[in-house]
């Protein structure tokens, strides 16, 4: 597929917004919800995960494309809790695109969590436009959460961790709890240090009954996942 095909298909493609709840662990109230891009596409052309791997050789376009996004997300979202919102680092690298999400996110910075996904590169350059990023939102006083903690064993950023109000906590650690119990410290370990550092915790990839007395069990501040999935808002 050239660069013509891809937007032209990402462009005309249906797009639509799942709201997935993030449960209080306490009360099982719903505390917020994250708004996730689907792009309405048959799989066997491209997936969305493929589509926004593709949208990081294409700045412009990734950029034009997550204006249209956001925006819809948040006029679409009519719930009276905090919406959380996933960017990624990579559009926020230019003077143009730092002025136009300065004043989209100032006027939002009450009802929104900019939710910090990684940019699917380990290497300098990318380590440092994503620790600029997080410093640029510290600075503008917009709550953030660090996405995917943990996930295939990375640790992620630690400096983007301690600037973060909430740490999600990538859904691999349940995994390895179901292998081998004795993770279960791990991640007990990791938790007591997010509280200590006065820090919110959210455990993805609650799936089961299982992984949800599990959670319980462990007394992090929030969950998430498909176990909830009849709370889910598909717009």
């Amino acid at each position: 597929m050239n660069n013509i095909e891809f937007k032209h298909l990402i462009l005309t493609a249906k797009y639509f917004t799942k709201y997935e709840p993030i449960i209080d662990t306490k009360t099982d109230d719903i505390y917020a919800y994250e708004a996730l891009s689907k792009f309405e596409i048959d799989n066997n052309l491209i997936s969305t995960e493929d589509i926004f791997r593709h949208l990081h050789h294409n700045n412009k376009l990734f950029f034009e494309l997550e204006k249209r996004n956001k925006q819809l997300q948040f006029e679409s979202f009519t719930e009276n809790k905090k919406l959380f919102l996933n960017f990624d680092a990579d559009i926020f690298v230019s003077c143009e695109q730092q002025s136009y999400w300065e004043l989209f996110l100032n006027n939002k910075k009450d009802d929104i969590v900019v939710e910090i996904t990684e940019n699917g590169s380990d290497d300098e350059k990318s380590a440092n436009i994503m620790r600029n990023f997080s410093s640029w939102l510290n600075n503008k006083n917009i709550e953030t959460a660090l996405d995917d903690f943990g996930q295939d064993g990375s640790m992620f950023s630690f400096y983007m961790m301690n600037g973060s109000k909430y740490i999600k906590i990538d859904k691999s650690f349940l995994r390895q709890i179901e292998l081998n119990y004795n993770y279960m410290h791990y991640l007990k370990g990791i938790l007591t240090t997010i509280r200590l550092n006065g820090q919110k915790s959210i455990i993805e990839g609650i799936e089961t009954q299982r992984d949800y007395d599990l959670v319980k069990e462990l007394g992090c501040d929030y969950m998430q996942g498909y176990f909830f999935e009849e709370l889910m808002i598909i717009k």
